[in-house]
């Protein structure tokens, strides 16, 4: 069975007559009849019936032609995607916890992209889904944030799904709020302090507690707001006396949004972190990275230096 074959099928069913397929293919009625029966004999079905009223699909036939078609599909978007480069396109894809930094970076990397020239993708999602994207090859690197303890509980499912992790650098954490709550003059803040606020969170769903994109999540707080990306969570600390605990809120106070002074945001050094979040990356095991890759991660370092010195206040 060939791709040709399948073309055939698929001009049959539309035409409804093997003569009109046969001259609309350019082949003898005969020689396209021959590759119909062929293809039917090698699956062990009848997709054709004729009558006085043309050619119909049998119930296999309509079943086959619904397969027919889907491959067919993707073997043009196949022969599309690489036909007729002119030079070779950069391809490349990373999956992130929800990290600004890692954003920004991948932001400055498009900027020495050639514009007509590449197919690339960042993907902020949960542990798990980052897990998967690297292992499965959807992504070539993963950036996580995790305390070494988080660390040796993901051990075992680094090693399920083939991979590594590489440590690009320590962050401290922040208690993230709004500049006008009402601890947001306080030189740092600890989980007790911050106990009778909303706590707003990453839903990680079924996935396990030590998967969690939370610096601080093994202690359970009075009220928990559980959100699923980055725009929602920024949403609700600027307009409540909620408060998020981590490492990076995206734009911060550089960002016009953030210019007016009932939107801006405070970020209170967090005591009760012991030891700073190791921020690093994903990857196969034993994977040599692109060059496309590698100059990422140098830009990731980079955004992640600018963001340490100043401390966010």
């Amino acid at each position: 069975m060939t791709l040709q074959n399948l073309r055939y099928i698929i001009e049959v069913a539309n035409c409804q007559s093997f003569s009109k397929a046969a001259q609309n293919l350019f082949l003898s009625q005969s020689t396209l009849s021959t590759a119909i029966r062929e293809t039917e004999e090698e699956l062990g079905i009848r997709i054709f019936v004729r009558s006085n009223r043309g050619v119909t699909l049998t119930p296999d036939g309509e079943d086959c032609i619904k397969y027919c078609k889907e491959i067919i599909e993707r073997s043009d978007h196949l022969a599309a995607r690489y036909r007729g480069r002119g030079s070779a396109r950069t391809v490349f894809s990373v999956s992130a916890h929800h990290l600004p930094f890692a954003v920004r970076a991948f932001q400055e990397l498009m900027n020495a992209v050639p514009p007509e020239e590449y197919d690339v993708a960042i993907r902020e999602t949960e542990t798990a889904a980052v897990l998967h994207d690297v292992s499965a090859g959807k992504s070539e690197l993963g950036i996580v944030a995790f305390r070494s303890e988080q660390l040796r509980l993901i051990a075992r499912s680094l090693y399920i799904h083939d991979l590594e992790f590489h440590k690009v650098a320590p962050m401290d954490t922040y208690v993230f709020l709004r500049r006008d709550h009402p601890l947001s003059q306080r030189p740092s803040l600890t989980l007790e302090e911050l106990h009778d606020y909303p706590f707003v969170t990453f839903d990680q769903e079924d996935a396990p507690s030590y998967y969690s994109e939370e610096i601080s999540f093994f202690q359970p707080l009075a009220r928990t707001i559980h959100v699923c990306d980055r725009a929602t969570k920024m949403a609700v600390i600027r307009s409540s006396d909620a408060f998020s605990i981590g490492i990076d809120l995206p734009n911060f106070n550089a960002d016009l949004y953030f210019q007016n002074r009932k939107t801006e945001l405070a970020a209170i050094p967090y005591r009760d972190q012991a030891e700073p979040v190791l921020v690093g990356y994903l990857s196969k095991s034993g994977h040599e990275l692109s060059a496309t890759a590698k100059d990422y991660l140098l830009l990731l370092d980079k955004h992640i230096q600018a963001l340490r010195p100043a401390g966010f206040r």
